[in-house]
């Protein structure tokens, strides 16, 4: 999966510079804001470890966790369209659980770190194009990038002993959602497709979409 990661970040980077031919460079390297915000997940994480446990699914907690993005203004590719792109860079922290009082082996558990993730975003967008005091607009938008997961987990067996393991690498995302831009303020909801991290004998799919509120400096 890392070679997988490594042809993905190549693939980007030659699109990257064939974007960058075809508009100029002011353009193609405009300066990223930063956007802080808040998302509450949903979903699962299904993890397996070679010869103890497999597909032992961790699900979102009730927690609302920090996301801190650089994320491009739109560029649109006319005057006159709704079509556009931006690019983000991406950093949250997750924190799951694991809780089956009918497994056998199993009876709780939790799965924790951090993903940093590099989306180009391709969108179709409704209303102001920019941010200002004033602004309001709603896109869809489809996403795909890679990321990287570093994460922390343990289960507890029925005998009270525990199974402690960790996770690191990357992988591929991409999501489906819709945002909502008010003023400097951001609601987006994102569908994410589930993606397969490998790091040796761990084996993680991760798959958790989320609603989000942020706010753009």
């Amino acid at each position: 999966m890392k070679k997988y990661g490594c042809y993905v970040v190549g693939a980007l980077t030659l699109c990257s510079g064939s974007l960058a031919h075809a508009m100029d460079l002011e353009t193609f390297f405009r300066v990223p804001s930063v956007k802080l915000g808040v998302a509450k997940s949903t979903g699962n994480v299904d993890i397996s470890k070679d010869g103890e446990f497999n597909d032992i699914p961790f699900n979102s907690s009730n927690l609302v966790t920090p996301v801190i993005s650089l994320i491009q203004s739109p560029y649109f590719f006319s005057e006159t369209t709704r079509w556009g792109y931006h690019t983000e860079l991406s950093a949250s922290y997750f924190d799951l659980d694991y809780d089956d009082d009918d497994d056998d082996q199993f009876n709780g558990g939790d799965y924790k770190g951090y993903s940093v993730s590099f989306t180009p975003v391709l969108f179709y967008q409704w209303g102001d194009r920019k941010l200002c005091s004033t602004c309001k607009s709603w896109r869809i938008e489809l996403g795909a990038g890679v990321h990287y997961l570093n994460a922390d987990g343990k289960l507890k067996n029925a005998d009270n002993s525990q199974i402690k393991f960790d996770s690191s690498g990357f992988g591929f995302n991409s999501h489906l959602g819709t945002v909502v831009n008010y003023k400097k303020w951001e609601l987006g909801l994102r569908l994410v497709a589930p993606t397969r991290v490998d790091d040796g004998d761990i084996k993680v799919e991760h798959g958790i979409s989320s609603v989000s509120l942020g706010y753009r400096f």
